[in-house]
């Protein structure tokens, strides 16, 4: 164990201010670290470089006796062991007489701030394990590697198997604030009420696997509040209820699409939910599809038509008026008479009837295709909730 140079003031600060000598630590090389005495940092102390070796404490009695060695004053110094290996020295300045009382307190201090740190790490180190363990099950699913991964998250005792609803919250940081604000944001989130795990999926993606029992509700606008006091620009997708590791890997999918197109189509908004925009995902996993194409000519064909953009605009209307005629009509400014002979064109023209669901479906899909390769102010896709 390497002992960092702030685990080491801590070490001279809290006990200094417990028994009002000057304490030095001195790490495994036998260099000064920390010290009451600011000048001293830097040094290097030759007796501690025995304690080192030793495993054993040490007390200098005298001035005379200290100054056989190199930068070492009249105190006593203590060997701080984890896992058989001296990592640091604690020296406490003063005649070893006078002082033995303070100096036990002083190593009293630095184990417990030792052993605070060691299990601080190897908690650290166990959830950075599971949360690559997990990431990799996210990857891989079904194939060897995920199956693997299962596995081995089990070994650590983490399960997939409880009824939960994912959470995904991506976070825009600054890089240089980046680390920090993701570990206060991690600590946070798992401190809070009816969450189970609290999982890091990526520099600015976290993931919260809350307990059903609790309301999901409340439990947003906790999460929601604990960003707006840290961030400014952030994002939350809410997934969809999951019984099994196979199922929490899906809406977890479910949960990052749903901030993908969210955040484009309603950008005013920070939590986005599976449920009320399942349809706009789908269409964005349209746009990707070799099908898309096909979608695509259904627009080309009906724009042939000698009043194209018009019955376009008819039919955009239609749908996002969900396919109420009176309600088009009144928005279009037509008599209704109207809008059933444009419908009609729009059967002739394409061979899909916007009166029949399935048909409708494929006209909508293709309108939404359309207007994102091809943009327009208000478009219908985006007034969607």
């Amino acid at each position: 164990m390497i002992i960092t140079t702030a685990l080491a003031n801590e070490i001279v600060v809290r006990a200094m201010a417990i028994i009002h000598h000057n304490v030095n630590v001195i790490d495994h090389c036998g260099n000064i670290i920390a010290s009451g005495e600011r000048h001293r940092i830097g040094e290097q102390h030759e007796i501690a470089r025995d304690v080192i070796r030793t495993g054993k404490r040490i007390s200098i009695h005298n001035a005379a006796e200290a100054a056989r060695f190199a930068n070492v004053h009249p105190g006593i110094n203590h060997p701080i062991i984890v896992d058989d290996q001296v990592v640091m020295v604690v020296g406490v300045s003063g005649d070893p007489t006078v002082i033995s009382r303070y100096a036990e307190l002083a190593v009293l201090t630095a184990e417990l701030l030792v052993r605070q740190s060691v299990e601080m790490r190897e908690t650290n180190w166990r959830q950075r394990l599971r949360d690559t363990l997990f990431c990799q099950y996210l990857d891989q699913g079904a194939k060897p590697g995920g199956q693997e991964a299962l596995q081995r998250l089990a070994e650590l005792g983490f399960t997939l198997e409880a009824p939960c609803v994912p959470v995904v919250v991506t976070v825009q940081v600054e890089q240089r604030h980046l680390s920090d604000t993701l570990g206060t944001l991690l600590r946070d989130f798992s401190q809070l009420a009816g969450v189970k795990e609290v999982i890091l999926l990526g520099s600015n993606e976290i993931l919260v696997l809350g307990d059903l029992s609790d309301s999901q509700e409340h439990l947003l606008r906790v999460i929601e509040f604990t960003l707006s006091n840290q961030i400014s620009h952030y994002h939350i997708g809410v997934g969809v209820r999951a019984d099994s590791a196979p199922d929490i890997r899906e809406a977890i999918q479910f949960a990052r699409s749903v901030i993908e197109v969210g955040s484009k189509v309603q950008p005013q908004r920070q939590i986005y939910y599976f449920r009320e925009m399942a349809m706009l995902c789908l269409f964005r996993v349209l746009e990707d599809s070799y099908m898309v194409n096909f979608f695509n000519n259904n627009v080309r064909q009906l724009l042939e038509h000698d009043s194209g953009e018009a019955l376009l605009d008819t039919l955009a209307c239609f749908i996002s008026n969900n396919a109420e005629p009176g309600k088009t009509s009144l928005q279009l400014g037509i008599h209704r008479n109207t809008l059933t002979y444009r419908l009609q064109q729009i059967k002739k023209q394409v061979q899909l009837d916007p009166m029949v669901f399935t048909d409708l479906v494929q006209l909508s899909v293709s309108v939404h295709c359309y207007r994102r390769q091809n943009p327009r102010q208000s478009e219908w896709i985006d007034t969607l909730s």
